[in-house]
């Protein structure tokens, strides 16, 4: 944690190296999520981890151990019709795998993820961050610059790498946010920086109890591009949407959990009550005028679509 603590965080991305960004990519994404319709692929971690004897392997370690299963399932999401992957990276920072005991280095296994996820010939690969576990309590203070400097780096890797943009998601309060969306800022030179937010059935965030539209507010200061909620229930994000499309002009994503493919008494595998209820859901959205609303991938192998508009892009699958 001393490393950690003391790694010099640039001012600006004046030392990025960016020449080879995807500019083409990121250009795409921000045509889709500002005009269309974005369908983003299901979660990674809980699928891996829920293989015969792996409850306890850290997702991010896929990358590097057991590569052909990540492949593997970005493959079978880009089948459903995920039009966007999510790179395996969501607890791939370097605080974050040092914490989980994975020793291969950072820049391996966000690099790793990238060449897996782009293997399944999506238009576009997002670059998945969560909260790398480095608290801090004021701005001016060695955790928060060790903070940032860990979004900066993982960031910057997964965008050398090849990624389209940067998702910055399941962040439960805007303190949690600020050095993620300062390292990421520092490294993205241009690209896009996508936020999503954790929130309960009231659309509070799960840690400090903000309202979801203060929260929008605050990444959109920061220099978010979109804001949105996930790891929350269909109810939960259904109600959060006309408030976030209220609160900012940005684009605004969803994805809860959906939950996952249920099997009928004859065997088949068919749609959860949770993906049913949200396509349902997905009509009601449609009165907002401006907001599109699709459901993607409800669950691996099943998936169902329904809409069009111009503000929400949804992946409605289990997190």
């Amino acid at each position: 944690m001393d490393g950690l603590l003391s790694a010099q965080v640039p001012a600006s991305g004046a030392d990025i190296d960016a020449e080879g960004y995807d500019r083409p990519g990121a250009r795409w994404l921000e045509r889709r999520i500002s005009d269309g319709v974005l369908l983003v692929q299901g979660p990674m971690g809980s699928q891996l981890m829920s293989q015969v004897g792996a409850h306890d392997v850290p997702a991010a370690f896929w990358n590097v151990g057991e590569p052909q299963e990540v492949a593997r399932l970005h493959a079978l999401y880009r089948a459903c019709g995920a039009d966007a992957m999510l790179t395996n990276t969501f607890q791939a920072s370097a605080p974050a795998l040092a914490r989980d005991g994975v020793t291969a280095p950072m820049r391996r296994v966000n690099r790793e993820a990238v060449a897996l996820a782009r293997r399944a010939g999506a238009p576009c690969t997002l670059g998945s961050i969560g909260m790398c576990g480095i608290d801090w309590l004021v701005e001016d203070s060695a955790e928060y610059r060790a903070a940032r400097a860990a979004y900066r780096d993982q960031a910057r890797e997964l965008l050398a790498a090849g990624v389209s943009g940067i998702m910055l998601e399941t962040f439960t309060s805007t303190r949690a946010l600020a050095p993620a969306l300062e390292g990421a800022l520092d490294a993205a030179d241009g690209m896009p920086v996508l936020v999503s937010f954790a929130i309960d059935d009231a659309g509070d965030l799960m840690g400090d109890g903000l309202n979801i539209e203060a929260a929008c507010m605050f990444a959109q200061e920061r220099g978010a591009c979109s804001v949105g909620v996930n790891c929350c229930s269909v109810e939960a994000a259904t109600a959060a949407v006309p408030r976030m499309v209220r609160a900012v002009p940005l684009p605004v994503s969803v994805r809860p959990n959906a939950g996952y493919p249920e099997r009928a008494d004859d065997g088949a595998l068919g749609a959860s009550a949770g993906a049913v209820g949200g396509a349902n859901s997905v009509d009601a959205l449609g009165t907002l005028g401006s907001v599109v609303a699709t459901v993607a991938v409800a669950a691996l192998g099943t998936s169902s679509g329904m809409g069009a508009s111009s503000r929400l892009f949804w992946s409605g699958c289990p997190v």
